[in-house]
């Protein structure tokens, strides 16, 4: 009988990638994987760290492991593993530390290593030491239509809130070689879209000494891959937005008219004090030339609530940008102390309650400028990539996106997942769309 494995991911969409190759690393293998709530032999937990929460639901799922089978291998890998070994090192039954600079080979050093719980084997290095990107003898597993792709690794920005650069390490770019042929292999089996993950996307290239390229050229060369029909990006910061991957918005049809961008702030103080590398201003003028050239583009962001020195005008400020600059979707993140970060050492820290009233007031916005963005698209003809089908008492429907980020769902239809289908938008139900199906 196969041996159990079980994965539990935290975080951001490169962990949720990296978990990929390591369970098909593992099924390559002959083992099994189960639901982290069943009965395994080996536990994994990919960790994270960006924010006080992300690390206490990582340590809650070390000890939900330990209860599951106490008797079971339990690796614990990723950013936390990064910022706080010598706590995770003392929780019990743990078999396995590894850090990020050595993730990819959790299963050769379980099958090579003798474990035990007494004293876990411990794999971490400082991320300093990660000099080019690591690639995986997998290609990540996914059930999802659209399949995720990381070409990007690390950060140079060191924005004062985060700590992920010390995590992570320095930027560093997957050769093209690579990722084409990781999407040439996606293509061939019934992939349709691929989103190009990076924990710095935008910085694409820039350290490939000798071989000049970016994230531009990447579209390029994936657009002329024919059963690939959608190419989406993850998360980009605004700086990267230059003249080259706007024009790829014109050239190339396949690249989906959407970009999350992240803000944090509308308050060029805070702005400052966060180490972000714009203004509010700066931020506006992309927006509006990027609406200029794709006006049905949706333009989705991050925002934190709550950050030391936020008066009540600096979060005006933040909601006054948001709406006019008609944001389509917001992610609010209450401002969470990192140690060792530079923000931690400012003054003028925000008392919770404040940081929570703030939040909401934003995720109401978030709310409302969803809608307003969806009735802007109302009676438009658009193509949705089937991701899911189900039934109803009044029969079937299904649903998928839109290339500009719409929730669309079709009623008394008989598709099949994968399928593109065009529809007309012809109804709101709060954060999703109705279409009906032209044929």
């Amino acid at each position: 009988m196969a041996q159990k494995v079980s994965f539990k991911t935290l975080g951001c969409k490169v962990n949720q990638y990296e978990t990929g190759t390591l369970r098909q690393s593992f099924i390559k293998n002959g083992y099994e994987v189960v639901e982290f709530d069943k009965d395994a032999e080996i536990y994994i937990i990919n960790t994270c760290s960006v924010t006080r929460e992300a690390e206490r639901k990582s340590k809650q799922m070390i000890r939900k492991a330990a209860r599951l089978n106490p008797r079971a291998t339990i690796v614990v890998t990723g950013c936390a593993v990064q910022s706080n070994l010598l706590e995770i090192k003392e929780y019990k039954n743990i078999s396995l530390i590894v850090g990020n600079r050595d993730k990819e080979k959790i299963f050769d050093i379980i099958n090579q290593i003798p474990l035990s719980e007494e004293e876990p084997h411990i794999f971490s290095s400082s991320p300093e030491k990660i000099n080019g990107y690591i690639e995986s003898k997998c290609i990540s597993s996914s059930s999802r239509i659209r399949k995720m792709v990381k070409i990007q690794d690390g950060c140079d920005q060191f924005c004062s809130y985060c700590i992920i650069p010390y995590l992570r390490g320095r930027a560093r770019s997957r050769p093209i070689e690579q990722i084409l042929s990781e999407i040439d292999y996606l293509a061939n089996r019934n992939c349709k879209e691929v989103i190009l993950l990076g924990i710095n996307l935008g910085s694409y290239g820039s350290d490939l000494k000798g071989n000049r390229v970016n994230l531009a050229d990447i579209i390029r060369r994936i657009d002329s891959i024919s059963n690939i029909k959608r190419i989406r990006l993850s998360s980009i910061e605004l700086p990267y937005i230059d003249e080259s991957l706007i024009k790829a918005f014109r050239c190339y049809p396949k690249l989906c008219h959407h970009l999350h961008i992240p803000l944090q702030s509308g308050d060029n103080r805070i702005l400052h004090l966060m180490n972000r590398k714009y203004t509010s201003e700066q931020y506006s003028e992309t927006i509006n030339l990027l609406k200029r050239d794709i006006p049905d583009i949706a333009i989705t962001t991050d925002i934190i609530a709550g950050f030391p020195g936020e008066d009540e005008a600096a979060f005006q400020n933040t909601l006054n940008l948001a709406k006019k600059m008609g944001i389509s979707k917001m992610h609010i993140f209450p401002y969470s102390k990192r140690r060792f970060s530079l923000a931690s050492f400012l003054p003028d820290t925000i008392d919770e309650k404040v940081i929570k009233n703030r939040s909401e007031q934003l995720i109401n916005l978030s709310n409302e400028l969803r809608r307003d963005y969806i009735f802007q698209n109302l009676g438009k003809e658009k193509h949705i990539l089937i991701e899911f089908l189900g039934k109803e008492k009044n029969g079937s429907f299904a649903y998928g996106l839109t290339d500009n980020y719409i929730k669309v769902c079709v009623n008394d239809v008989n598709y099949e997942k994968g399928q593109m289908v065009k529809v007309r938008i012809i109804k709101v139900n709060d954060s999703y769309a109705v279409g009906e199906a032209i044929n």
